[in-house]
Formats: structure tokens, C-alpha cells, sequence
């Protein structure tokens, strides 16, 4: 099996903010892995002072 790539999301700090498996499955439903992605994003950015 092939393994997938990862996305990891961190702070200006380096800490760990969020991470999301890149895999087959993901591909074939592109939009769903972008619209998770981008509710992360705006969920740290709603979180920082």
C-alpha cells in the first residue's frame, strides 16, 4: 500500500496546530479535504489574540 502525504499546520511558534492525512481517498473527494482545511484555518485564525 502507498502511503499518503501529510499536511501539517502549525503557529507562528512551531506548535502543532492540526495535521490531515493526504490519501487515495481524499483525492477522490478534493472538496471535502479543502472545506476541512479551510474550516482549520479559520478556526485558528479565530483562536489567536
Amino acid at each position: 500500500m502507498k502511503q499518503g502525504y501529510r499536511l501539517i499546520v502549525v503557529d507562528k511558534d512551531g506548535v502543532l496546530v492540526s495535521e490531515f492525512q493526504l490519501t487515495e481517498q481524499a483525492l477522490a473527494a478534493p472538496e471535502a479535504f479543502v472545506a476541512a482545511v479551510r474550516e482549520s484555518v479559520e478556526a485558528i485564525e479565530e483562536a489567536e489574540p
